[in-house]
This record gives structure tokens, sequence and C-alpha cells, in this order.
């Protein structure tokens, strides 16, 4: 469940935006529906205009979290030693860089075209998915921030000019998410 967190979290900052669609829809809308059906079965559904999403990013008051900028702090990986992973990824063309067979999960991270896809399957609990698809140029604006700042604004920019559809897409046995642009 931890990676299946984690993959979550990265398909929120690196939203996916396959068609011209969204160039042309001068107020576009992100969108985030979670159901869970545990317990206490729940629906949240979250429909924002882009440009309120702009404008919160201006006035969210947090120490890692200014003027659109999201400040890391771990010790697993550096925003500097993500951005030169990222400058040899993009290097390589369309490729197949990471594929994990295991008897309960599959993980495959790739290249192609102009999207780096990361598709999760965790068979063990109960056919778990996750689909992520994130632009390259996207991924460049987010990669644009000073130091060790990932530059959400920059991403969000690149998100409008790129047109609608799935970012993210999770479907556990108990949870599904949709996060989409349209």
């Amino acid at each position: 469940m931890k990676t299946l967190a984690c993959l979550v979290s990265a398909g929120l900052l690196f939203f996916d935006l396959g068609s011209p669609a969204l160039a042309q829809n001068k107020n576009p809308w992100l969108h985030l529906e979670v159901q869970e059906s545990n317990a206490d079965p729940t629906l949240v559904k979250v429909n924002l205009p882009i440009s309120m999403v702009d404008v919160a990013l201006n006035v969210v008051k947090d120490e890692n979290l200014k003027r659109g900028r999201l400040k890391l702090d771990t010790h697993d990986i550096s925003v500097a030693e993500m951005k030169q992973l990222w400058s040899e990824l993009k290097k390589a063309g369309n490729a197949e860089f990471l594929t994990v067979e295991k008897k309960t999960e599959s993980v495959r991270i790739a290249r192609q075209g102009n999207l780096l896809l990361i598709k999760v399957i965790e068979s063990k609990r109960q056919g778990s998915k996750v689909d992520i698809k994130v632009p390259l140029d996207v991924v460049d604006a987010l990669l644009s921030g000073p130091g060790e700042e990932l530059n959400i604004k920059a991403a969000l920019a690149a998100m409008q000019q790129k047109g609608s559809g799935d970012i993210l897409t999770v479907n556990d046995h108990q949870t599904q998410v949709r996060l989409w642009i349209d």
C-alpha cells in the first residue's frame, strides 16, 4: 500500500493531459474523484477551475509550499539528483526503463513518445492498479524550480497547454481514484 500511496502522490504532481482540447478550453477544470467501498463507504468529488488551483498555490501558507513551489525535505533523493536522472532519461528516447514481474506485483516504467508511463499492478491486493501518464514537458516544468524546490506552478502552466484527459487512475479492491482535467 505504501507503493500505491507514493504513486498516487506522484500522480497528483505529474498530471497527464493528452489531447489538444484543453488548449482550446479557456477555463479548464481539474477533477478528483475518490470512492471507498469499505465498512463506511465514502465518495469524495473535487472540481476546481485550474485558475483557482493556480491562485491557491499563491495563497497557501506552508513552510514547504511557497509561491507555487514545493520544497522537498527528503534524504532519499535530492531534486538535483532527480534533475540528473531526468536529463538522462530524456536522452534515452523511447525505452522501457524498469520492468518488475513478481507473483504478487508487476511494475513498468517506460517512455513512449512524449509521455513517461508508470504502471503498477498488485495482484495480491485483488487486482490493485495504478496508471500514470506524465507528459515530458510537464516534468521539465516541475523540475525547473531552484535548489530543492519543485515548481508546481510551472507544471500547472505546462498542463494547461497539453489538453484534457485522465491524469491518474487507481483501482484497488476498496478504493478507486480518478484525477482528470477537461
